[in-house]
């Protein structure tokens, strides 16, 4: 979905809910078989950008702008559907990671290519 078309929508039906609340991007990490917890800070991340969104918009980040999340030693990278979402959802995914201990400025935005 284009940021433009998201914002045209008056509010989230409830098909966009369920699957908001249904979809997960891809999440790997460095060492992941070693140490699960790493899968497990993605998830709150994601978790967490999510609400933050949710509160500052008034509505459910919706599924697949989010393509994947990866951590690598620290330094978070998140592929984001395309720049449009990527310039709107960053903020929320640097306070997440921060929230998570590591620097905002360990957050990489890359576009799905």
């Amino acid at each position: 979905m284009k940021l433009e078309e998201w914002h045209l929508n008056d509010c989230d039906g409830v098909e966009e809910r369920q699957l908001s609340a249904e979809y997960l991007p891809v999440f790997e990490a460095h060492r992941q078989n070693d140490e699960p917890d790493r899968i497990e800070r993605l998830r709150r991340s994601y978790a967490l950008a999510q609400m933050l969104f949710l509160l500052v918009e008034g509505r459910r980040l919706p599924p697949r702008v989010v393509v994947a999340m990866h951590d690598h030693k620290g330094q978070l990278a998140v592929t984001f559907v395309d720049r449009e979402w990527l310039d709107f959802l960053e903020a929320f995914f640097k306070l997440a990671w921060r929230a998570e201990g590591e620097p905002s400025e360990n957050l990489v935005s890359t576009v799905m290519q």
